[in-house]
């Protein structure tokens, strides 16, 4: 009997064991409560939120399988915070994850841990407005702040002037990626990380009244202006977030040729607001280096005149554009640069002239001309410095937080929007608010790479405010310069293309200056959100930024915005606050009406007095003409910006169901309030076979689609209605 009990004490005791043992090894995965995860979405591109279906207590960032549109898994150590509540999971990630890679396409998953089992990947979407809500195309006679530039194209052709050639701004929109491979930009939508890469060609030249030999020490010699430029690649670099890669050549400087004798002295040559001197000096330039030593300007992406260093004459040095036809004063834009031992001409697009002005501003005077040659526009007002009447400071509308304004800035980064035109930011970087409602947004400093950038809130076909988060790092760091930190708020007018009386392009508006019983907050009694002096000290100051608990209004727009909290905000000096590039700033923003987005057109009245010839009426006119488009310069010249003019392809012609193709149109005339079409013969066999044919107009440039209108056979002066 007692063996008996032994062996049951035995039995008892490893089944004891058996059970303690399958207690303490982890849970098989049957026996894990199954998770959903629902609904996953971007809160800026350094947040995730989802839903989920079970109780994810616990969870730690090693759980969490972030995978990015390439295949690649966010690691660990980038997941800087991760928190689950009743049915919702919050990742943070580092701002570093997306800075050079588009988000779309994002999943994410759990991997079964503790008491829950794995997750199925689900996608992460990013909410709100679709990003191109905020591309505000420009409309002005030159370079504003739209989203439209006219980029260098010499295959252009306009059919109504006849101009062949078209030599304006650089494209520098990334467009390769690391290994040289080309890259669709796609407005951001890629894959692998891309940039654009451009060589600037630096020309030395000196005048009988400014020899380098008499230039003050170091400058006798052309290595110590290069010396002096060469941080201005350091500084795109930095503020393209290492998208845009400029690299200098000095032929001179590394063949061992000599300084390029100008033709007159350095006082002869002069320029204005006109650019045709600018060039004739440059091209002047151009052809000397090509006949002393073969060297061939359009060879290079950009150009660069340096004169040597001296005081007679060259008292600026300015970007020149071949601005022609706003000026009307050249016969087409095709400005020769030189002609080559063939007789064949050659040309070129954009050159920057250095002037004295150069050496007071500092290297950053390159980066700011070289912004006039990717289509920034100044910034600054132009003499005579008067708004309303009122002499102010030249730096008015954006004090030092543009370099495209004062060039010696304390935060003269440029503008995040602009980053947005010409590709530095991503569509998916940028959050877009048109239409009536509430929203909330997140958004890292403009400085640094990654995240969401800008919060843009539209409030006309033209216009938007702009909200940034700005800090000490990036361009502002490259020297020390920056003193500020907070959220930016600005106004951007793309139908200006300058800082003018009342009218700017772009205006900070300033929190002091907004709470200044002068302008009295959301009233605006001075009609431009600030006192109308020649005081920067509420622009170029602290008070110029918004922080938590600031509150901006503007009745007239039906837009209200609560600037919220900054992550490592420090409220008792805000300006030294610890900010990195992984820290957010929020905002929200409350609009009370949908925005106007494009310009209603509408078309009655068609008629067919010939069978090739068909006129109809439109209620505006569908083209952007500018009447005073060199008034800067005293004159009246007429200009048609290139993109607003309604083409072929703009139109859909349909006899039946059968769609004319956009070839038989030969000739288009826009006129205020109509247009001809004239169509190649043959396209129709008489004027009773244009019977029932209807016309309308896609959507195009800022141009609404419009709704069919027919034609009858012979106009009968009762206009048919629309087509439904």
């Amino acid at each position: 009997m007692s063996r008996y009990r032994h062996l049951i004490r035995s039995a008892a005791g490893l089944a004891a064991v058996v059970v303690l043992a399958f207690l303490a090894a982890p849970a098989p995965a049957w026996a894990h409560r199954p998770v959903m995860l629902t609904h996953a979405r971007f809160a800026g591109l350094t947040r995730i939120v989802a839903g989920a279906s079970g109780d994810l207590a616990g969870i730690d960032a090693g759980e969490v399988v972030v995978t990015k549109p390439d295949g690649t898994v966010v690691p660990r150590t980038k997941i800087t915070h991760v928190a689950s509540g009743s049915g919702s999971l919050t990742v943070d990630l580092a701002a570093d994850q997306f800075a050079r890679v588009a988000s779309t396409g994002t999943t994410i998953a759990l991997r079964a841990a503790g008491s829950h089992g794995h997750s199925r990947p689900v996608p992460v979407l990013r909410t709100g407005e679709p990003a191109g809500n905020g591309h505000i195309l420009g409309s002005s006679q030159w370079t504003d702040n739209g989203w439209s530039t006219s980029f260098t194209d010499p295959a252009f052709y306009d059919p109504v002037t006849g101009q062949a050639g078209l030599y304006r701004f650089e494209n520098i929109h990334p467009d390769r990626d690391a290994q040289g491979r080309p890259i669709a930009w796609n407005n951001g939508d890629v894959k692998r990380p891309a940039h654009k890469s451009m060589r600037m060609l630096v020309l030395f030249v000196q005048f009988p009244d400014r020899l380098a030999a008499n230039s003050p020490a170091p400058y006798q010699t052309m290595q110590p202006y290069q010396d002096f430029i060469a941080p201005s690649a350091q500084f795109f670099d930095t503020a393209s977030y290492g998208q845009f890669q400029l690299s200098f050549a000095d032929p001179q400087i590394a063949d061992g040729l000599g300084w390029i004798m100008m033709d007159q002295n350095a006082s002869a040559y002069t320029w204005d607001a006109q650019t045709h001197n600018m060039f004739a000096y440059a091209r002047e330039a151009f052809q000397h280096a090509y006949d002393n030593w073969g060297i061939q300007a359009d060879d290079y992406d950009m150009a660069l005149i340096m004169p040597a260093r001296g005081s007679s004459g060259l008292f600026n040095g300015p970007g020149n554009i071949n601005r022609d036809p706003t000026d009307g004063e050249q016969t087409n834009t095709n400005q020769v640069a030189y002609v080559d031992h063939d007789g064949k001409p050659h040309y070129v697009s954009t050159v920057l002239t250095a002037g004295n002005d150069m050496f007071s501003w500092g290297y950053r005077w390159l980066n700011h001309e070289a912004g006039h040659t990717i289509g920034f526009p100044d910034l600054y007002l132009y003499s005579p410095t008067k708004v309303a009447g009122v002499n102010v400071n030249q730096f008015f509308w954006v004090g030092g937080w543009d370099i495209m304004g004062n060039i010696g800035g304390h935060s003269n980064d440029y503008l995040g929007f602009q980053k947005w035109k010409v590709g530095w930011l991503r569509d998916d970087q940028v959050d877009v608010v048109s239409r009536a409602g509430t929203t909330t947004h997140r958004i890292s400093p403009i400085e640094t790479p990654g995240g969401s950038k800008t919060v843009v809130i539209r409030t006309g076909v033209s216009t938007a405010y702009v909200v940034e988060f700005r800090t000490k790092l990036g361009v502002n760091g490259l020297d020390g310069r920056g003193r500020y930190q907070g959220m930016l708020l600005y106004r951007i007018d793309a139908s200006r293309w300058e800082q003018r009386d009342v009218n700017a392009d772009v205006q900070v508006i300033s929190k002091q200056y907004y709470n200044d019983p002068a302008v009295g907050g959301p009233q605006n009694l001075t009609g431009v959100w600030r006192p109308i002096t020649t005081s920067l000290a509420g622009l170029d100051s602290e008070g110029a930024l918004w922080q938590p608990g600031d509150v901006f209004e503007d009745p007239a727009t039906g837009v209200r915005i609560d600037f919220g909290d900054i992550s490592d905000y420090l409220a008792t000096d805000p300006a030294s606050s610890p900010y990195t590039a992984d820290d957010v700033a929020t905002l929200t923003v409350r609009k009370a009406g949908d925005s106007a987005l494009d310009h209603p057109v509408a078309l009655s009245n068609a008629r067919a007095e010939t069978p090739n010839e068909i006129t109809f009426d439109t209620s505006t006119e569908l083209q952007r003409r500018i009447t005073d488009s060199n008034s800067i310069n005293n004159g009246d010249y007429t200009y048609v910006r290139e993109e607003s003019r309604l083409t072929a392809d703009d139109l859909v012609v349909r006899k039946g169901t059968r769609t004319i193709p956009a070839s038989r149109i030969e000739a288009i005339d826009v006129e205020p309030t109509s247009v001809t079409l004239t169509f190649r013969p043959g396209t129709f066999a008489n004027l009773a076979d244009t019977a029932g044919l209807t016309i309308s107009t896609k959507a195009y440039y800022y141009f609404a689609a419009s709704r069919p209108v027919v034609v009858p056979h012979r106009y009968t002066g009762s206009a048919p209605p629309p087509v439904n």
